[in-house]
């Protein structure tokens, strides 16, 4: 009965990690571009003594799973906002940490004058460095992300002027995850040595954005809010399966119990 009674207790583990998950997707449902963490599947693991005939079965899930499904865009009229159409992501700069992939387009200037996004982060242009956007009258964002401006000393009829393209990146290339932070980023992978390698992130282009939009969250909160209720039966039926483990266990106990 130990088996039964470990096997539920490592299937409450994983429903308990998932039910976080679901609860912080509920808590970013209005954050610009965020992308939803996945509720992965149950895998099974086991391991073997050696020697022994006796063996445990551990519920698994694979860590930092999202969806890339494409949220709804919203209109802002705002010049500084670009939303990502189809696949992509914008290339940042975290407070912290290696350059990453980002799909959140509310960028505002710092006192710099460089581009971040919404979060604080640097948006990086096609050659990966921060962009610096001078003092301007007007700006524009094409779909390609190069951003044009009319400068401060300019004449107001002046042709706008290249200054930057946003970088940017399919994502199609790599096997991505997002890690504790939020951030997404690639996996690292094992060279022949054993060694773990994080691939590099360049700025491939080929990326369809949309200015004045905003992308939301691709949550879908009713879709979370059942997926509580549903993580709470599951529970609930696990808890039953470790009690009836424990009656069948006292069951065969006093069975097998002498006489006095």
């Amino acid at each position: 009965m130990d088996r039964m009674i470990h096997t539920a207790l490592n299937s409450l583990k994983m429903i308990l990690q998932n039910q976080q998950i679901t609860s912080q997707n509920i808590s970013n449902a209005s954050v610009v571009g965020y992308r939803k963490d996945s509720n992965s599947e149950f895998g099974s693991a086991y391991l073997n003594g050696e020697d022994q005939l006796n063996s445990r079965v551990f519920a698994t899930r694979q860590i930092g799973a999202f969806s890339n499904q494409q949220g709804e865009l919203e209109s802002t009229e705002n010049p500084l906002d670009v939303a990502i159409k189809g696949n992509g992501f914008f290339i940042i700069q975290p407070k912290e940490g290696d350059i990453a992939l980002s799909r959140r387009g509310d960028f505002s200037l710092n006192q710099e004058g460089q581009l971040k996004d919404g979060d604080g982060n640097l948006v990086l242009g096609n050659d990966l460095q921060p962009i610096l956007i001078p003092a301007f009258r007007r700006i524009e964002i094409s779909s390609e992300g190069e951003i044009r401006i009319n400068p401060l000393e300019a004449p107001l009829d002046a042709p706008l002027q290249l200054i930057a393209t946003l970088g940017s990146n399919t994502g199609e290339e790599l096997d991505l995850e997002k890690g504790p932070d939020g951030i997404i980023r690639p996996k690292a992978e094992l060279d022949d040595q054993g060694q773990e390698n994080i691939p590099g992130i360049e700025a491939t282009g080929n990326v369809s954005m949309v200015n004045k939009f905003l992308e939301k969250s691709n949550v879908n909160p009713i879709e979370e809010l059942i997926m509580t209720l549903e993580h709470q039966r599951n529970y609930e039926t696990h808890v039953k399966f470790i009690d009836l483990a424990k009656q069948m266990d006292e069951g065969g106990a006093s069975l097998m119990r002498v006489p006095d």
